[in-house]
């Protein structure tokens, strides 16, 4: 993550929204009253996402039960060609 003062952060805005928007980099501006984050808005609602899935109990323990079924070879997935078989199919 990159840093800037907020004067030069000020003065160069463009700069600095094309270069976060492109590089996906979040921007740390410091001054002497704190220090902001500027990101991506698509970065932060990945990151919200990411927050409301890992606080869902429900979901984080399905997601590690098949994880632990995946590493013990008890799972098996369904094969993409299977998956759209149906589709295929009704198109013939």
């Amino acid at each position: 993550m990159q840093t800037a003062k907020v004067s030069d952060y000020r003065s160069s805005l463009a700069k600095y929204h094309q270069r976060v928007m492109e590089d996906h980099d979040p921007l740390r501006v410091a001054s002497r009253s704190g220090d902001v984050v500027i990101l991506a808005a698509d970065d932060y609602e990945n990151l919200m996402e990411t927050i409301y899935v890992l606080k869902d109990e429900a979901t984080m323990s399905s997601l590690l039960e098949t994880r632990a079924d995946m590493s013990r070879g008890a799972f098996r997935g369904v094969k993409v060609e299977d998956g759209f078989k149906d589709i295929v199919d009704s198109e013939t």
